[in-house]
């Protein structure tokens, strides 16, 4: 019964909202769970306000809507499918039961994480089968799709420096890639880069490493300002949570300190136990960050998406924190940003 409510007043929902939507969620199935929609919201969403948009059912085909990315050029949705094993494209400013335009599968691309679609070069990337990066063609479809590059694993190719890379971003200014990894051995967080370019046993660019990357989670790239955000967490003896965005120079290397950091009680980063925090993202249209937290896998009332203006620092309150099932019927994903549709040549979506 709850469940037609919910859906009933969304649907009501969808017919009031004035057409805009910014900040974007997806995220992943619990057991027992078919798949998890993908949504977003508009510029002053806050609290339990609904979403204005949401893709999900039997042709949209996702199970997992964890790592979203809007390309701007092509205005479309970029989605790893992780559990699906497939990376789908769907056209940006649909609601409901969309079909994908089309969706690549490759025994190469396994269970893939967070993708950068390059539209300069023509290229997609990814992290694929949760140990290497990988880059397509950016219209690759189909079943059988070879790699343009990849650059592997550091198990077998020690010169990499991928372990387990998460969080993938493009920096165009430097044409490099850059990860969220883990030191083989001791585990401590650091940023890998590597060149686009770059295909086989090849050492990264460059990394940052220290007690500035300590914690890391997720990265997110401010182009204008050439800014890198990085979400990073420490834990507590009661297995609460502090959190805080640390901020550099996208020429940051080796044991480099942030600009500064947010952090503290106001910006409500910190997390009750057994919670955990999933992603950040930049939003260039509105000039805004993004971070995600996600309740315990057994509930959704806790699950939090925090939007903080970009150039706030140090104990900032966010602009926005949204909160609750609205998010995410599931396991919560990594938030992404799309333009609000009275700024783009609409073609027809409105």
């Amino acid at each position: 019964m709850r469940t037609f409510v919910l859906m009933t007043l969304f649907a009501a929902l969808m017919l009031a909202v004035p057409a805009r939507a910014e900040l974007g969620i997806g995220g992943y199935a619990r057991a027992g769970q078919s798949g998890v929609p993908l949504r977003i919201f508009g510029p002053d969403a806050d609290g339990t306000t609904p979403p204005f948009q949401e893709m999900s059912g039997p042709t949209f085909g996702a199970r997992d809507t964890q790592w979203a990315s809007y390309e701007p050029n092509e205005q479309l949705l970029y989605i790893s499918d992780y559990y699906g094993q497939a990376i789908r494209v769907y056209p940006a400013f649909r609601s409901g039961d969309v079909a994908p335009l089309r969706v690549l599968r490759s025994a190469y691309l396994g269970q893939s994480q967070a993708n950068a679609p390059i539209f300069a070069h023509g290229e997609l990337a990814a992290i694929a089968i949760n140990c290497c990066i990988r880059t397509w063609p950016l219209d690759a479809e189909g079943d059988d799709v070879l790699p343009k590059r990849t650059i592997p694993w550091v198990g077998t190719n020690p010169e990499t420096q991928l372990n387990s890379p998460a969080s993938l971003v493009y920096l165009p200014d430097t044409d490099e890639y850059a990860v969220v990894d883990f030191e083989p051995g001791t585990n401590a967080s650091r940023i890998v880069f590597h060149a686009r370019t770059a295909s086989g046993n090849v050492p990264p660019t460059r990394m940052i490493t220290g007690n500035g990357v300590g914690g890391a989670v997720a990265i997110a790239y401010d182009r204008l300002n050439r800014r890198l955000f990085m979400l990073g967490r420490s834990t507590l003896a009661d297995q609460s949570l502090i959190g805080r965005v640390a901020v550099f120079p996208d020429s940051a290397s080796g044991a480099a300190v942030p600009l500064y950091t947010i952090a503290g009680a106001l910006t409500r980063l910190n997390r009750p136990a057994g919670h955990y925090f999933i992603g950040i993202a930049h939003d260039p249209y509105r000039r805004r960050i993004m971070v995600s937290s996600a309740a315990p896998s057994s509930s959704s009332e806790g699950h939090r998406m925090i939007v903080f203006d970009e150039d706030a620092a140090y104990n900032a309150e966010p602009l926005r924190d949204l909160g609750g099932e609205w998010l995410s019927p599931g396991n919560l994903g990594r938030p992404f940003s799309v333009p609000p549709w009275d700024t783009i040549r609409r073609n027809g979506f409105d």
